[in-house]
């Protein structure tokens, strides 16, 4: 989750979980649930690159995974999902920027901006004056490298096929 808000002068940012925010000048994220040092995200992302793909092991693999996380959600030292608690959103990443250091802001899943980056489409400030149009074939772009090229993980190891994957620009100037 992140939220964008224009107030008078300044842009606030409120960010949970693993999205990605880019603005001229800096890159925002909440890195703490990749942070946690669980084996199976290691393991399951190994047993990808050498082409196991998604078989019965991975998600035997992704269910303890899932299982070690949750143990660690909304806790401190931990990471933080307002979706399970709303209260969450007060351990939420934070920052205020002046709008005049911000004309403009791209927020990605990180089913976006995980292929994106692997493929090269990071030129962030051509992204930022993209129309919806342009916006929706990056996504189509990403999603048919994903199906066409790695349809098993192999390149760029990731827990499922297709993550979610949603881009969003907030211009302020």
């Amino acid at each position: 989750m992140t939220i964008l808000r224009r107030q008078d002068e300044h842009v606030d940012v409120l960010m949970l979980g693993d999205n990605l925010l880019v603005a001229p000048g800096r890159t925002i994220t909440d890195p703490r649930l990749g942070h946690l040092d669980i084996p199976e995200r290691h393991l399951y992302k190994q047993r990808l690159a050498t082409g196991t793909g998604f078989d019965d092991t991975h998600r035997g693999l992704l269910v303890a995974l899932q299982r070690k996380q949750a143990a660690r959600r909304n806790r401190p030292g931990g990471y933080w999902i307002a979706e399970t608690d709303p209260a969450a959103a007060y351990q939420g990443i934070r920052a205020t920027i002046p709008v005049d250091q911000i004309p403009w802001a791209i927020v990605a899943t990180d089913g976006a901006y995980t292929p994106m980056e692997h493929l090269g489409i990071t030129d962030w400030p051509t992204i930022s004056s993209a129309s919806a149009a342009d916006l929706d074939g990056i996504l189509m772009q990403c999603h048919a490298w994903e199906r066409d090229h790695d349809p098993d993980a192999r390149h760029l190891p990731r827990a499922k096929r297709h993550d979610d994957e949603a881009l969003a620009i907030g211009r302020f100037t």
